[in-house]
């Protein structure tokens, strides 16, 4: 099924500006699939194959895809921060990524962070925003099977390529501190926070938690459960305060990092074995706690077994953070203790508390169910009002989010 434009032609016309250090000739444009209702809220994606001539007469084949806006004036127009996120996904992948991996290459560094699709380029006009990037399927990628717990071998995968993001961030700040700031001026605004007071999302955040409590009445401690409903007054702080006017480690980071924003590199065909990971939609990411992507992953993805281990998962990204700071010469690592990253868990998880239920419960949905902002914007609603579906397996769900609550409050992070 293909994304429908107003022609044909747009995509051709999307192409020849994003492609235009490619210096291709005679371009030609093959549309194929494009993602299902549900893989991307705010954006839609098109799989396209394009071929071209470029300047030594060489013809030249590119897998592609668009990252695009959707097509929908209501919904920029009653949340423009939607297209700031585009703005700010396009600003990492031509601006923040390069410069990052520079630097890890000027320390030695053989197999820097790398863990992101290669852009080609960025098309925009008033209506549109296309950022095209190659398409990682072709090289054996994917995402995970739908509604399954993340392996321990896969996390693991995951938290080390985060610690050395994060990592790179803290060293290129403390021994390029010039460079470091007009890099963050280029994404200073906090576009989640913005996204959650304009959108309806206050509303959808807190109606979500409450429903957690709702869906497991009956299966976990009342006293437990009241804990755990102390969060929907927290929503706002969450996504305020908690996560913005910190005096903490701070990164540059991820920002939403819910399972269908990874491709995994498969190397076998039951999907079993990992051998790498890909992070997509950076569209959110900010300067903040390296802890609000940890939490947000590991919550909307670990197993109800794994859980119960979480403090060994833990240690091991602060290893990893730490081993990666001294390989890039950074006096950092040296100051940022076990019990520090421990007291930084419990208070930035909430983050990941009120970010993972609603990207669970879709998992345990049908796809017909799933939200539409353009459509909730297009009816003139809040585009939070389309969040309110209901999920297809509410014993999947409660089994995932079970384990969720009842470690959160034994631990602390309420």
């Amino acid at each position: 099924m293909k994304i429908r434009t107003d022609h044909d032609s747009d995509v051709q016309k999307w192409l020849k500006v994003a492609l235009t250090e490619e210096n291709l000739e005679n371009l030609a444009v093959k549309i194929n699939e494009n993602s299902e209702k549900g893989d991307g809220y705010v954006g839609d994606v098109i799989f396209v194959v394009v071929t071209g001539i470029d300047k030594q007469g060489k013809n030249k084949e590119y897998d592609l895809v668009l990252k695009c806006s959707k097509p929908s004036a209501a919904l920029m127009e009653s949340v423009p921060v939607f297209r700031q996120a585009f703005v700010r996904e396009a600003y990492l992948y031509q601006h923040v990524f390069p410069l990052f991996k520079q630097f890890q290459i000027s320390k030695g560094i053989e197999k820097p962070f790398d863990s992101v699709p290669k852009c080609y380029g960025v098309y925009s006009d008033d209506f549109r925003y296309v950022i095209v990037l190659e398409n990682l399927k072709k090289l054996g990628y994917d995402l995970w099977p739908k509604a399954k717990p993340l392996t321990r071998e896969v996390i693991d995968i995951v938290i080390k390529d985060y610690a050395k993001f994060h990592a790179t961030s803290v060293a290129l700040e403390e021994q390029h501190p010039e460079i470091f700031q007009k890099l963050l001026d280029g994404s200073a605004e906090d576009l989640v926070k913005q996204i959650v007071e304009t959108a309806g999302f206050v509303t959808m955040f807190q109606d979500a938690v409450e429903e957690v409590y709702e869906l497991l009445t009956n299966d976990v401690e009342k006293d437990i459960l009241e804990q755990w409903l102390e969060l929907k007054d927290k929503v706002r702080f969450i996504f305020g305060e908690l996560t913005s006017a910190i005096d903490d480690l701070k990164v540059i980071n991820h920002g939403d990092a819910w399972v269908n924003n990874f491709l995994y590199k498969f190397e076998n065909e039951e999907k079993t074995t990992v051998s790498k990971v890909a992070i997509l939609d950076w569209q959110v990411s900010k300067f903040t706690s390296p802890l609000t992507d940890l939490s947000y992953f590991l919550f909307a993805g670990i197993s109800k077994e794994d859980i119960a281990d979480i403090d060994t998962i833990l240690r091991d990204y602060y290893r990893y953070f730490c081993e990666y700071l001294r390989r890039l010469n950074s006096k950092f690592a040296d100051t940022y203790t076990i019990q520090n990253f421990f007291d930084w868990w419990k208070r930035y998880g909430k983050y990941g508390l009120v970010m993972c239920i609603v990207p669970i419960k879709s998992l345990y949905s049908e796809k017909k169910d799933l939200p539409d902002m353009a459509e909730a914007a297009d009816r003139g609603v809040d585009v939070g009002e389309s969040f309110k579906f209901e999920t297809s397996d509410k014993n999947g769900f409660k089994d995932r989010l079970r384990p969720i609550v009842e470690y959160a409050v034994k631990n602390s992070l309420i």
